[in-house]
């Protein structure tokens, strides 16, 4: 796979999506520390509790922004919860690190999305994509919004949008790797599942 070109065919694909998934990123972040819960109460919230907290707003506000927008529907599979659009992209949200990878339990169906495995009724030709978010130090605010492309355990790249009131623009953060080191055998991580 030539990276650099996944990277420019996908977000080229995804591009009429950017800024409202930038935005409610930030909306959701901003509704969780925003009058609706305490400061005691978020004090109360584990990194997990407050990871689902802005998730659930962020699912909610990309609703909001997109319902009735040609090309993008909702899926629920099994409590996988994505964008769809177009049958070409699929987006879950994620809280990420500055490497754009997240941290979840890894269930059978989380593998098999990371793995761009068949699921049960979502379009097979839909590149996996994450919509992530990277929290500042003191998990406050947004550092920076992410798309992500990953490939089982493995970032294949990052990109970070930026955005002002009327557009979205997004540039490649993919990390460097050390020259001469391939990506992980994924088809050996199958095997040892038994696929």
């Amino acid at each position: 796979m030539d990276v650099e070109e996944d990277q420019s065919r996908q977000m080229a694909i995804i591009e009429p999506l950017l800024l409202g998934i930038h935005d409610a990123l930030y909306e959701a972040v901003a509704t969780y520390n925003g009058d609706g819960y305490s400061d005691a109460v978020r004090a109360q919230h584990s990194d997990r509790a407050a990871a689902c907290c802005i998730y659930d707003h962020a699912e909610r506000a990309l609703m909001d922004r997109f319902d009735g927008t040609p090309g993008v529907n909702f899926l629920d599979r099994r409590g996988l919860h994505l964008l769809n659009y177009r049958d070409q992209a699929l987006i879950r949200v994620k809280k990420v690190n500055g490497l754009g990878q997240h941290a979840n339990y890894q269930t059978l169906q989380q593998q098999d999305y990371d793995d761009e495995m068949p699921l049960l009724d979502l379009p097979e030709a839909a590149v996996r994509l994450y919509a992530g978010y990277q929290m500042d130090a003191a998990g406050a605010a947004i550092e920076r919004v992410m798309i992500v492309r990953q490939i089982g355990k493995d970032v294949i790249w990052t990109a970070q949008v930026t955005a002002t009131e009327a557009q979205a623009a997004w540039v490649d953060i993919t990390p460097e790797r050390i020259p001469d080191t391939g990506r992980t055998d994924f088809e050996a991580a199958r095997a040892r599942r038994g696929r």
